[in-house]
């Protein structure tokens, strides 16, 4: 989370690119491109390292609990970073 309490990749407003530069919007989708990436690799691992856990012939519970949230936070911010991308592409 941003310190405004909002998800990282936030929407930006209509009205607020409307008033930016195209260099400035350009430079806002690469950091946003580059910042899906990164979470996208890191939710790859999270959900190998989800399966590993739920395929080991003992579960550690905890253990697996913990990677579940992991993947699940990683999803949501991988999916608000998939809007923000799509909304600057409009």
């Amino acid at each position: 989370m941003a310190p405004t309490g909002t998800p990282a990749g936030a929407a930006v407003s209509r009205a607020a690119l409307m008033h930016s530069s195209p260099l400035a919007i350009i430079t806002l989708r690469r950091e946003l491109a580059a910042r899906y990436e990164r979470v996208n690799r890191l939710w790859h691992a999270a959900r190998n390292a989800y399966r590993r856990l739920h395929d080991a012939p003992v579960q550690d519970l905890l253990a697996l609990r913990d990677a579940a949230q992991r993947l699940d936070q990683l999803d949501r911010g991988r999916a608000a970073l998939l809007r923000d991308l799509k909304a600057l592409a409009d």
